[in-house]
């Protein structure tokens, strides 16, 4: 038996009238590898499941009550995307008589108990290559083979056989992918002219916008980055995406806008973002870090402030917005944020050490010295800690053995 890769994308709908004989027929089935196999105990399950579910193979006992599996083909048959699929009926004994009258009912095969799982697993074979493309099958060997190079690490092997597949039928996955890879490669010509293809033949596909994006980013484009992702926003909005999609989005462009200098309009995208998800810690807490990151830190003061609303306990959004307030100056603010921070974390090093960075910015080098012990008693490793308690001793008229004062070191 020759098992076809595109026997992985189709759906099998199997109807007995016990649960234990469906369960022997499925262990049959298992090396197709179908993509779903469906099963139902009698007919009026069997029909409940073709009316909801693409099928794509049928295969049934015959004996069943009230109604048979004759009955079953015949109304299978009367449904429309139905017509021609395959239809095994299966014949509680094996007779020429039975053969033809389940033939004549619209059964593709019949065959009669007893039956070994080979009897199954031939005749569905047989039943289902007929259908097979060839062209179609060799594109899955093409995709499977890039997928299995992809998981060896063996990019160029990837590469050259999604090639293969692309030159059989022009597929989104098979681009996107590809272009995935010559990016990574390095070849942005080859992966841009992908991802525009990608995007003439399915102008809504998302991922093919964000991928476009981050070329544009890299390469400094950033105005064309921001018209493909105000195009992303509008197939989001064609596709009725909203949430974390378009909260992603929203995300993304702020951060452009960021590196644009302008600061109203990344504030305006972050609000919207947040306007989509407005109970979400982490955009809350990566909104702060983006506008951090570049110096703002008065404006990222309000979205650490939300995130630690959302979740009091987020040692991480305390000493962030602890920095913010301490290079603004408001000392008293970041003590008072790392005691809370501490009443969760007590043992968190990189709290007490930022709480004794600012207590150095105060010149209360016995506090910022005390807070430090603790600090290094948790982690004894933390060299920034080290560094500055013996910064703060030799402010305090206490001999190091460091060559002078430590350089004051930067934010944990």
């Amino acid at each position: 038996m020759d098992l076809k890769l595109s026997y992985q994308k189709m759906q099998a709908l199997l109807v007995e009238g016990n649960k234990m004989a469906l369960d022997t027929l499925e262990g049959y089935l298992e090396p197709f590898k179908f993509y779903r196999v469906w099963t139902a105990v009698g007919v009026d399950e069997a029909m409940l499941a073709i009316k909801d579910r693409p099928i794509d193979i049928i295969i049934t006992g015959w004996k069943m009550q009230p109604i048979s599996g004759l009955q079953l083909v015949e109304m299978a048959r009367r449904r429309p995307e139905l017509k021609d699929a395959p239809i095994l009926l299966v014949a509680d004994r094996r007779d020429k008589h039975l053969e033809k009258i389940g033939k004549d009912s619209g059964a593709t095969a019949v065959i009669g108990h007893p039956i070994t799982a080979k009897d199954v697993q031939r005749v569905v074979d047989e039943m289902l290559s007929k259908r097979i493309d060839p062209q179609h099958e060799q594109f899955l060997a093409h995709m499977e083979a890039a997928r299995q190079a992809e998981r060896r690490k063996k990019s160029a092997e990837a590469i050259e056989a999604y090639r293969q597949a692309l030159e059989l039928f022009e597929d989104e996955t098979a681009m996107m992918a590809l272009a995935r890879l010559l990016r990574r490669a390095g070849d942005e010509d080859g992966a841009t002219k992908l991802l525009f293809a990608t995007l003439r033949a399915n102008p809504d596909a998302l991922k093919a916008y964000l991928e476009l994006a981050m070329i544009y980013r890299g390469q400094s484009r950033l105005e064309d980055a921001l018209k493909v992702m105000q195009a992303a926003l509008g197939a989001a909005e064609r596709l009725k995406h909203g949430g974390l999609t378009k909260a992603s989005l929203y995300y993304y462009m702020g951060e452009i806008e960021l590196q644009l200098k302008h600061l109203q309009k990344a504030l305006g995208h972050f609000d919207l973002a947040m306007g989509e998800l407005p109970d979400d810690v982490e955009m809350a807490s990566n909104i702060g870090d983006a506008l951090a990151g570049q110096g703002h830190y008065a404006e990222s003061e309000q979205y650490y402030q939300k995130a630690l609303e959302l979740d009091p306990s987020l040692a991480h959004v305390y000493n962030r917005l602890g920095i913010a307030h301490r290079r603004q100056g408001k000392h008293d603010m970041a003590l008072n944020l790392y005691r809370k921070a501490l009443a969760f974390h007590p043992n968190d090093e990189h709290l007490l050490y930022n709480m004794a960075r600012v207590h150095w910015e105060l010149a209360e080098y016995q506090l910022a010295s005390e807070v430090l012990t603790k600090a290094l008693e948790i982690n004894p490793e933390l060299v920034e800690a080290q560094r500055l308690l013996g910064a703060a001793l030799h402010r305090m008229g206490f001999q190091v053995t460091a060559d002078g004062a430590p350089p004051e070191p930067g934010d944990d």
